[in-house]
């Protein structure tokens, strides 16, 4: 687990905020009013704007102004299939080179510990970047702060499952259960943003 900043804690306020769909697609976010609100100085505030704008949480304007990007059923469902296929191409091929994976789905950590596990593992530092931000923000928004997604049950069956079929190298099943384990996440998200009833 990472040390977390100021600006972090900043970053993921508003995270929580737009992945919930309580600010909206397009709605400005100002650092004056975001100081006030959330009651801390600018310079956290604006650092946290870099964080969300790099995980494509917002959109910097040509005027400079931040505004909310567009997180359409549609978007969310491609972001989730996205991180999903990378972490499974990442597993697939951890698993052809014999790497070694002690994990446990029992605790508090264990979703996080297995994305540590996938994205602190792999060679690759592009797929990586993408599954830590993934993990720090939407997949951490999906188990934590969707209702569905505060019942870990479901969760651990599929990431024990997919964690089994890695040590069997039957990278079929480890597939299927991973995609079943994404489905869940987008559907957490989809109805906590009242996209599914």
């Amino acid at each position: 687990m990472k040390n977390k900043r100021t600006c972090d804690y900043i970053a993921e306020a508003i995270q929580n905020e737009i992945l919930s769909g309580r600010m909206e697609a397009g709605q400005p976010l100002r650092q004056e009013e975001l100081s006030e609100k959330l009651g801390y100085s600018r310079m956290p505030v604006r650092e946290a704007l870099q964080i969300l704008e790099e995980q494509g949480l917002v959109r910097r304007l040509a005027t400079r102004h931040v505004v909310v990007a567009d997180f359409s059923r549609r978007n969310i469902e491609e972001i989730f299939d996205m991180v999903g296929n990378v972490e499974k191409k990442a597993l697939k091929d951890l698993a052809e080179m014999s790497f070694e994976w002690v994990y446990s789905a029992e605790g508090e950590d264990a979703e996080e510990k297995f994305h540590e596990f996938v994205y602190g593992t792999i060679t690759n530092g592009l797929f990586r970047r993408l599954l830590e931000t993934s993990a720090d923000c939407y997949i951490r928004f999906a188990s934590e702060e969707t209702e569905m997604g505060k019942d870990p049950e479901q969760k651990r069956n599929k990431l024990e499952t997919v964690h089994s079929a890695y040590c069997r190298k039957d990278t079929v099943v480890m597939e299927v259960a991973l995609e079943e384990y994404y489905r869940l996440l987008t559907e957490n998200v989809k109805k906590e943003r009242g996209f599914e009833k």
